[in-house]
C-alpha cells in the first residue's frame, strides 16, 4: 500500500509545473503584441485628447456666446477618449500583423519595401502603384454602387449588405487586375532602369501614381456637380458640396496614422505602463457623464456642433440606458429614473398624479392644463362665405425648398417680381409654417390634412401612405371636381400615394422612370408651366376643376440658366439664380391664368414644403432639424372678391385641406371616425377677416417623425415661446420675439409656461408609431 502511494506520488505532482511553465512561455511570446496594443492604445488617448481640443473649438464657434473652453473640452474629450482608444486598440493589431517584429516607421516602410525588392526591385517598383491605382478605382466605383442603390426605396439593411457585396466583388475583381498588370509593368519599368535608375523605386513609382491619382480627383471635382452626376469621376463632385462636412474622416485618418507610427516612439516605456495611460484619460468619460447631467445645453452644442464627440455621444448613452426607455441617466441623456421605463424624458407627464414621469423637473398641474384649455380656441368660419365663387376652380403651386424670406418679405434682391405681384392682390401669411423640414415628411401630410405622426406612413425617407388616409385630389374628386397634377418627379407619380385622387396625372416633365432620382440635375420649370397651360387649354371652360404643379429647381443641384442674372458662385448666389428662374416660369402661369376666361372665379394658393438653410446653426440645405430657416414658408392665398391683406399671426400648412375644401364648396369631415379626420382648420376667416380685425393667434405643430435617416423632431410654438424636442426627449426653448436666430435656449427659466399648452396639444393628436417597417 505505502509502495504503491509512493510510486504514485510523483506521477501526480511534477505534471503541473511544465504547465505552468507553457503557459508562461506562451504569456511570453504574445508581449510583442501585448506591447503593439497598449502603446497603440497610449497613442489613442492621448490623441483623443488633442483631436478634442480641436473638436471642441469648432464647437465653441458655431455659437455666439460659447462656454468656456475648458468646460467643452473636459466634455468633448470625455466623448473622444473612448473612441481613440478603441481605434488604437485596433489599429495596434493591425500594426502587429503587418510589423510582428518592430513597430513601423516611415523610414522602416520604405526600407523594408527597397529590401523585399532586392533582386527584383522592378516587381515592388511596378506593383506599389498598381496597388495604389486600384485602391482608387475600387474607392470610385464603390462609391458609384452606393449612390445607385441608395436612391432604390429599399431597406438600409438591405442596401447595406448590397452595398458591402457589392465593394468586396469589386475589390477581389481589382485585385486580378493588379497582379495581372504587374508583369508586363515590371517589364516597362526594367526598361526604364538604364535611363533613369530611380524610376524604379517604389517610393517614386507610389509618388507618381498618387499624383495622378491627385488629378483624377480634381477633375472629378471639377467636372462633376454636387450629387455626383458627370460620369464615373463625377461622384468627386460631392466634395463642392456646401453641406459636406469632411473633418471627421480627416480627424480620424489622422488619429489612425498616430496609431499606427506613433508606437515606435514609446519603445522604452512598457507595456503595463503604456497601458495606464492609455486608461487614465477614461476619468475624463465619467467626468463628461456627470458634467452634462448638470449642463444640458452643453451636451446640445456637442450634438450638433461637435463632429467628432456626437456619435460616440450618442452610443455613450445608449449604452447606459439601464432601462431601455431610449434615455439614459448619464450623459444629458435626461432620464431621471433609469430603473422604471415608464419615467423618463420621452414620456407623457401625467398631471396631479405626484410622479414627474417625463422628467422635466416637476408634475404637471391639472390646473394649468384646464388654463391652457380655456385659452385654445379654434377661429370661427366667417359669418358670410358669399364672396367665395360657387362654380370656383382652385390651383395649388407649391414651390421646392423655397425660404420665406422672399421678395414681398423684405429681401435685398429681386428674386420673386412675379410672386410678388401675385402677393401684392392676394392674402399674406407672413408667418407660415411647413409640417417638416424635407419633402418626404411633409408634402404628404400637407396634402393629407394631418400632421405626419398621424399618417399611415411607412419607415421610408420618401413616406409611402396607406389607403386609410384621404388626400385632398380623392376628397375633391368625390364632389365632382375634375382634378390634375402636374409634376417632375416620380415621387408625386405611383410611389407613395401622392397620385391618389387625380384624374390626371402629367409627369412628361419628369425624367424617364430608370433614372426617377435625377431630377436634381434638371431643370424642369419651363416644361412643368408648357404642361400645366396645354393641360389647361383642353378644360372645357365650364368643368370645375382643381390642379397642383410642384415647381422642383430651387431645390439643390443649384444649375446656371441663360438668360437669368447671376449673383455669384457661393450657394446663397447659386440658390438666388434659381428662385429667380423658377419665378419666371410660375409668373407665365399666372399671365395665363389672368387671361383665361374663367381667371375671375379661380383661386390660387402658392407656398413651399421647406425652407433651405446657408449657414445658419451651422446648416446647409435642409432635413434633420426645425429652425425657422428650415420650416417657415411662404403662403399667398388670392381669392376671387378677398381684399388683399398681410396675416401676421402664426399658421401652419396643416390647414392648408380645409381651406381648400371650404374654398370649393366641399364639405369637411366631422372627424368622428377613425381615419377621415382632419387636424386643421379653414384659413377663411383670415381671409375674409374684417377691416380693422386682429386674426387670433393659434398654436402650431411642426411635426417630423423619425425615418432611416432623420431622428424624430417636434416643434411647438405657443406664442412666442418656441419648443423644440428632438427624439421625443431632448428639449430646447426659445422666444422667437426676442431671439429670432433661436440662440438662447430658455427651457429651464420658461419651461412652466409652454409644457401644458405643449401636453393639451399631445394630447389631441391620433398618433400612430412607426418603427422599421412596422406600425403601432
Amino acid at each position: 500500500m505505502t509502495g504503491d502511494r509512493s510510486a504514485q506520488a510523483p506521477s501526480s505532482v511534477p505534471p503541473s509545473r511544465p504547465a505552468r511553465r507553457g503557459f508562461g512561455q506562451r504569456w511570453r511570446r504574445t508581449e510583442p503584441l501585448r506591447a503593439r496594443v497598449a502603446h497603440g492604445a497610449a497613442v489613442g488617448s492621448l490623441g483623443g485628447i488633442i483631436l478634442a481640443l480641436t473638436d471642441a473649438s469648432f464647437a465653441r464657434r458655431s455659437v455666439d456666446e460659447p462656454p468656456a473652453l475648458w468646460a467643452v473640452l473636459l466634455a468633448d474629450a470625455g466623448a473622444v477618449v473612448p473612441l481613440a482608444l478603441s481605434c488604437g486598440i485596433v489599429v495596434g493589431i493591425a500594426s502587429w500583423l503587418a510589423h510582428p517584429h518592430r513597430a513601423p516607421t516611415v523610414a522602416g516602410i520604405m526600407t523594408r519595401l527597397r529590401e523585399a525588392g532586392s533582386g527584383r526591385l522592378a516587381d515592388i517598383a511596378a506593383f506599389v502603384p498598381l496597388t495604389a491605382l486600384g485602391l482608387f478605382v475600387w474607392a470610385t466605383l464603390s462609391a458609384q454602387l452606393a449612390r445607385f442603390l441608395l436612391a432604390l426605396e429599399v431597406s438600409p439593411q438591405l442596401c447595406g449588405a448590397a452595398i458591402a457585396t457589392g465593394s468586396l466583388a469589386i475589390g477581389g475583381g481589382l485585385a486580378l487586375v493588379v497582379l495581372a498588370l504587374t508583369p508586363p509593368l515590371r517589364q516597362k519599368v526594367a526598361t526604364w532602369r538604364d535611363r533613369w535608375s530611380r524610376a524604379v523605386d517604389p517610393g517614386v513609382t507610389l509618388g507618381l501614381a498618387l499624383l495622378c491619382i491627385a488629378a483624377l480627383i480634381g477633375y472629378g471635382v471639377a467636372s462633376g456637380t454636387v450629387s455626383g452626376e458627370g460620369g464615373l469621376l463625377g461622384i468627386y463632385g460631392i466634395l463642392k458640396r456646401e453641406e459636406l462636412d469632411l473633418r471627421v474622416p480627416a480627424m480620424l485618418l489622422l488619429l489612425s496614422l498616430g496609431c499606427y507610427l506613433g508606437p515606435a516612439l514609446l519603445d522604452k516605456v512598457r507595456p503595463y505602463q503604456a497601458m495606464v495611460i492609455a486608461l487614465l484619460p477614461l476619468a475624463f468619460t465619467v467626468q463628461a457623464g456627470r458634467q452634462l447631467n448638470r449642463d444640458v445645453d452643453l451636451g446640445r452644442l456637442l450634438e450638433r456642433s461637435a463632429p467628432l464627440a456626437a456619435r460616440p455621444l450618442s452610443l455613450l448613452r445608449k449604452i447606459t440606458d439601464r432601462d431601455g426607455d431610449g434615455a439614459s441617466a448619464w450623459f444629458g441623456g435626461g432620464d431621471c429614473n433609469d430603473a422604471d421605463p415608464a419615467i423618463g424624458p420621452a414620456s407623457d407627464d401625467i398631471p396631479d398624479n405626484g410622479i414627474d414621469e417625463d422628467c422635466s423637473g416637476s408634475d404637471l398641474l391639472l390646473a394649468d392644463l384646464e388654463k391652457a384649455r380655456a385659452a385654445s380656441k379654434p377661429s370661427a368660419e366667417p359669418a358670410s362665405p358669399s364672396p367665395i365663387p360657387q362654380d370656383g376652380n382652385l390651383i395649388l403651386i407649391s414651390i421646392d425648398a423655397l425660404r420665406y424670406d422672399v421678395g414681398y418679405m423684405g429681401y435685398r434682391r429681386d428674386l420673386t417680381p412675379n410672386l410678388d405681384a401675385l402677393a401684392k392682390r392676394s392674402i399674406v401669411f407672413e408667418r407660415a409654417y411647413a409640417l417638416a423640414s424635407y419633402t418626404g415628411k411633409s408634402v404628404g401630410p400637407m396634402l393629407i390634412g394631418k400632421y405626419g405622426s398621424e399618417t399611415h406612413r411607412n419607415w421610408g425617407h420618401f413616406n409611402k401612405f396607406g389607403t386609410e388616409d384621404t388626400f385632398l385630389a380623392q376628397r375633391l374628386k368625390s364632389a365632382g371636381v375634375h382634378t390634375m397634377s402636374v409634376q417632375g418627379h416620380h415621387y408625386f407619380g405611383e410611389f407613395g400615394g401622392l397620385e391618389r385622387g387625380f384624374a390626371e396625372l402629367d409627369l412628361s416633365a419628369a425624367p424617364p422612370k430608370d433614372a426617377k432620382w435625377a431630377t436634381d440635375t434638371t431643370a424642369t420649370s419651363p416644361q412643368l408651366t408648357d404642361a400645366i397651360v396645354a393641360l389647361l387649354d383642353k378644360q372645357p371652360p365650364d368643368q370645375r376643376f382643381f390642379l397642383w404643379v410642384h415647381y422642383l429647381d430651387p431645390h439643390a443641384d443649384y444649375l446656371q440658366h441663360d438668360g437669368v442674372k447671376s449673383f455669384g458662385s457661393s450657394g446663397r448666389d447659386l440658390y438666388d439664380h434659381e428662385v429667380l428662374f423658377t419665378d419666371q416660369h410660375v409668373g407665365r402661369l399666372v399671365d395665363y391664368i389672368e387671361k383665361a376666361p374663367w381667371a375671375d372665379r379661380t383661386s390660387i394658393i402658392v407656398t413651399s414644403d421647406h425652407g433651405e438653410a446657408f449657414g445658419e446653426h451651422g446648416m446647409y440645405r435642409h432635413g434633420v432639424e426645425l429652425w425657422e430657416t428650415l420650416v417657415r414658408v411662404p403662403l399667398v392665398v388670392h381669392v376671387p372678391g378677398a381684399a388683399p391683406a398681410r396675416i401676421k399671426a402664426r399658421r401652419s400648412l396643416i390647414d392648408l385641406v380645409p381651406t381648400c375644401l371650404a374654398l370649393m364648396g366641399v364639405p369637411l369631415p366631422d372627424g368622428k371616425g377613425k381615419d377621415d379626420f382632419l387636424s386643421g382648420v379653414s384659413l377663411l376667416p383670415d381671409v375674409f377677416l374684417e377691416p380693422g380685425a386682429t386674426p387670433a393667434e393659434r398654436d402650431i405643430l411642426v411635426d417630423m417623425p423619425g425615418g432611416p435617416y432623420n431622428e424624430s423632431r417636434r416643434a411647438f410654438i405657443h406664442g412666442d415661446l418656441k419648443l423644440i424636442i428632438s427624439r421625443g426627449a431632448h428639449k430646447e426653448l426659445f422666444n422667437l420675439a426676442k431671439d429670432p436666430g433661436e440662440k438662447r435656449n430658455l427651457w429651464h427659466q420658461r419651461r412652466k409656461e409652454i409644457e401644458a399648452p405643449y401636453a393639451l396639444f399631445k394630447s389631441r393628436l391620433r398618433e400612430i408609431e412607426v418603427t422599421g417597417k412596422r406600425k403601432h
